[in-house]
């Protein structure tokens, strides 16, 4: 009898016991969210050090642009006496020039770069742009990186698809009390099968879409065509 009082635990034993058991489990719980806020802090960081090369990359890129477009404009261009070459050439610098923001808007610009689009590869061109879309939220920086993308998309369409037709549509959208812009270019050709190659035009819509915070989407099967989708919340 003694000895089965002396085994049974008191009430104060199951206390001390329950007590450390929730000071241990406080312990273990506290390590978890340091790890996983060491965790989530590096990959800030990483995110961060590629945006910021994103940045850096999209800066020297458009320097570079200028540097040619000068160059071709105030060198080759004054010695060239064919004026289909220098047609050519003038348009490469135009190009190759971020457009003036302080005199047109985007929605011109993109609207221009269709136009040119349908001049230089001959491809019919649909360019649906919605009448009372602001982009000034954006600012002049992220409207380049816009109208780049928008640039990018219909250049390999000139190059790689193989198409009759494409279209560009630029609207903005509502999704679970989110508002954006929506943009859309595609074509009606070869397509792709299989993973989408990252040359260095899509790495570096990736990269402008990086910076800008929007969603990037190439959508295609092969023999039907390529989608590529951009969604900018506000």
């Amino acid at each position: 009898m003694f000895l089965e009082q002396i085994s049974r635990p008191t009430g104060i034993d199951i206390y001390i016991r329950l007590t450390w058991m929730f000071v241990i489990f406080i312990t273990f719980l506290i390590v978890l969210l340091g790890l996983l806020y060491l965790s989530m802090r590096r990959a800030l960081e990483r995110e961060n050090k590629s945006l910021a090369f994103s940045n850096l990359a999209i800066e020297s890129m458009e320097t570079e642009r200028r540097r040619i477009a000068r160059e071709f404009h105030d060198t080759i261009l004054p010695q060239v006496r064919d004026q289909a070459v220098a047609m050519q050439i003038r348009a490469i610098c135009t190009d190759l020039m971020p457009p003036d923001f302080s005199r047109l808007s985007l929605k011109d610009s993109l609207a221009d770069v269709c136009s040119k689009f349908i001049k230089r590869s001959g491809i019919e061109c649909a360019c649906f742009i919605q009448e009372e879309i602001d982009f000034s939220h954006l600012g002049v920086i992220n409207q380049l990186h816009l109208y780049r993308m928008v640039q990018e998309a219909l250049t390999n369409i000139e190059k790689h698809s193989k198409a009759e037709k494409a279209s560009l549509v630029v609207r903005s959208f509502v999704k679970e009390q989110t508002e954006g812009i929506f943009v859309c270019v595609s074509d009606d050709g070869a397509g792709i099968s299989g993973e989408i190659k990252a040359g260095l035009g899509i790495q570096s819509m990736r990269q402008r879409a990086a910076i800008l915070g929007a969603q990037l989407d190439f959508l295609s099967e092969s023999g039907n065509g390529l989608l590529v989708r951009i969604e900018i919340a506000k």
